[in-house]
């Protein structure tokens, strides 16, 4: 579902935008950026291409964006951790669904 892919690249944008709006600097600023860069990239990717190994880099950024926080342990303003937290959670969510349904067999109807 394209919809899908086009929703995570723009919740990509909005990391790169989060990461200056939320008060971010050196590391913080910096993962924020790149990892919203990849997810657009790679959503943009998923949308014209139809790939399901895509949607599932996708969803593993996502997961990335959501434990990164807890994992690198650097401070962080608690906007900041709030906003990767639900993003990162949308951003999982929606890649695992778009990889599921595109692996998922295309259903035809016979008539008999």
């Amino acid at each position: 579902m394209k919809a899908l892919s086009w929703i995570n690249f723009l919740l990509g944008l909005w990391l790169i935008i989060a990461g200056f709006a939320l008060g971010g600097a050196g590391a913080v600023l910096a993962e924020e950026v790149v990892l919203g860069i990849i997810i657009a990239l790679l959503a943009i990717g998923a949308a014209r291409t139809e790939s399901a190994a895509l949607s599932w880099i996708v969803a593993a950024a996502g997961l990335w964006t959501l434990i990164a926080p807890a994992v690198i342990n650097y401070a962080m303003h608690p906007s900041a951790k709030a906003n990767d937290v639900v993003v990162g959670i949308i951003i999982l969510v929606l890649g695992v669904a778009n990889a599921v349904y595109r692996q998922s067999p295309v259903r035809t109807h016979t008539h008999a």
